[in-house]
């Protein structure tokens, strides 16, 4: 009798345990896509965001896809998805302006349009957050798993990405879902298995070609540690032979790409006429003319991807303009994404991600190998973004992101393990806290978010798509009707066009000479632009006003 009764609670208990981590993970989800929603009307359309969704528009509007294919239509059709159902179509005049915008005044106008588009993104957030809580109950534990994904959606990168319609968040969580893939059919080499790890390769691919960069690299990494470690894993048992003819599997299921292509045929090389190149090197006229037939046979979806992929390959040969510590550049820096990463994360969250990394690290052997491959894979990628020319922010990188929340969900819960530490305990709670107090107090400007290593003066440091994207537009508008100014000069880095804006009378700002009144200019070019050649170096001599969001400078400019 004493045994009964002693054991009935316990019964009462488990159902309430088993909902808590179910209801949890869920109420954190739908928390962080509640945040999001009131940024929507924020913020004016970045500068990548209008050309995605009219490549995505176009694609499903009018079945073709050549709005810049540096890029893999994927998520671009999913923020382009809402804006279609209502109603909005591509077949409009392009504006004057670089980027195609004046679709997204068609229907109930501008905000909305861009509302609809810019939910699109959510199913990938929702999807990095289940890859995240998932990855961490198989492989560490459920408290682990709680605590990760209790940090990762406080994330200001993380947040303030999810919430425009571009395809980093894309490209963060399908990258992150073949990681998880590749570790499930690691351990459980099965068909089945094997075509789900193809599928997550194939949608990694659509999402952006930032993954053709960050998977192999981790792949590699992982079968080398593998290799070393767990070699009964890949050789024992026949198991090698198994995994090759599996990895047919996923390669077929993979090219599902081709959908995203719709199923594209294309000649590799077009003939039309004599080919230098065959005519030079072949002699034999029979030769010469199957090398003319074989470059003209349509192939499936080869074509696009290498014209996207060309065009990403010469994009980083060139570079593209980024800035540092105050200097400019077209070739980037080697230790640019380090920085990044110091001064876009929450102190906190990394302090945590360090614990959990170090305590896998140090323990070595008693641990599972999944673990050892959540510190590997982020520095994988850290050194593929390393190697790139082109430095434009946060936004590259995060694919590190889901591996980051996990080791610091999984540092949280060694710290808090043993209540009886209670150094450990309060240590982590502060540092937790320390996140939570961080992202909400920064709300809603995850976007141009900077720890306090950086906070106060973030333009001495980073520039672009980390501070300044084109976002404030709106902001600038409200305040100067508040102020009651009457004409201001503008310089603003955006894709907004002006003529539709409810500005005063405005001109532009000269970069060379002084004007008075009131003047608003953009980060990119007081920051970045002047550390190019000089520009706008007048204006620097006065403090401004104030700052508008965290991107636009409002000076009052007096004669002297």
């Amino acid at each position: 009798m004493k045994n009964a009764l002693l054991e009935q609670p316990r019964s009462k208990k488990v159902p309430i345990i088993g909902v808590f981590y179910i209801a949890a993970p869920l109420l954190l989800i739908g928390i962080a896509c509640a945040r999001l929603y009131p940024t929507y009307a924020t913020f004016t359309g970045t500068v990548d965001e209008t050309l995605h969704i009219a490549a995505g528009l176009q694609w499903l509007d009018r079945g073709i896809y050549t709005y810049n294919r540096d890029h893999p239509p994927l998520a671009r059709i999913a923020v382009a998805i809402g804006p279609y159902l209502a109603g909005v179509t591509s077949q409009v005049p392009r504006s004057e302006r670089v980027y195609p915008v004046d679709f997204l005044f068609l229907g109930k106008g501008y905000f909305s349009n861009l509302t609809l588009a810019r939910i699109g993104n959510l199913p990938f957030l929702v999807l990095m957050c289940v890859v995240v809580c998932l990855w961490t109950l198989r492989w560490f534990n459920r408290s682990a798993a709680l605590w990760a994904l209790l940090l990762f959606t406080s994330l200001p990168p993380i947040l303030g990405h999810a919430g425009l319609a571009t395809l980093d968040v894309a490209c963060a969580a399908t990258v992150a879902v073949a990681l998880y893939q590749l570790l499930r059919w690691l351990e459980e080499p099965r068909p089945g298995q094997a075509a789900t790890f193809g599928l997550a390769l194939g949608l990694a691919f659509l999402s952006k070609f930032s993954s053709l960069g960050f998977l192999p690299i981790c792949f590699a990494l992982a079968i080398a540690y593998l290799l070393v470690a767990k070699r009964d894993l890949l050789f024992g048992s026949g198991m090698l032979a198994t995994r090759i003819k599996q990895l047919g599997i996923a390669a077929a299921v993979a090219f599902v790409v081709w959908a995203g292509y719709r199923f594209s045929l294309q000649a590799m090389s077009p003939t039309n006429g004599p080919h230098p190149t065959i005519d030079a090197r072949i002699a034999n006229p029979i030769l010469r003319h199957a090398a003319y037939t074989m470059l003209e046979v349509p192939v499936p979806l080869l074509v696009e991807m290498k014209k996207g992929m060309y065009a990403l390959v010469e994009q980083n040969a060139s570079g593209r303009p980024s800035y540092l510590f105050g200097e400019y550049r077209t070739t980037g820096w080697w230790y640019f994404f380090p920085v990044v990463i110091a001064v876009k994360t929450p102190l906190a969250f990394l302090i945590l991600t360090i614990v959990g990394a170090v305590l896998i690290l140090r323990r070595r052997r008693d641990i599972p190998w999944q673990q050892y491959l959540t510190v590997i894979f982020p520095i994988a990628i850290l050194l593929v973004c390393m190697a790139s020319r082109i430095n434009l922010g946060v936004r590259h990188i995060l694919s590190i992101y889901p591996m980051f929340g996990i080791l610091a969900g999984f540092g949280m819960a060694r710290l808090t393990g043993n209540l009886k530490r209670r150094v450990f305990v309060v240590a982590g709670s502060l540092l937790v806290a320390w996140v939570v107090v961080d992202s909400i107090a920064t709300h809603p400007d995850y976007l141009a978010y900077f720890n306090q290593i950086a906070s106060r003066h973030p333009e001495a440091i980073l520039a672009e798509s980390d501070l300044d994207w084109g976002q404030d537009l709106h902001r600038l508008i409200a305040r100067l009707q508040d102020l009651g100014v009457k004409e201001v000069a503008i310089q603003y880095f955006g894709t907004f066009p002006l003529e539709r804006a409810n500005l005063p009378p405005h001109q532009e700002v000269p970069s060379d000479t002084p004007v008075s009144g009131y003047v608003a200019i953009s980060a990119h070019y007081l920051v970045l632009m002047n550390a190019k050649d000089g520009s706008f170096g007048w204006l620097k001599k006065f403090e401004p006003q104030e700052k508008i969001g965290r991107s636009i400078y409002l000076f009052n400019v007096q004669p002297r």
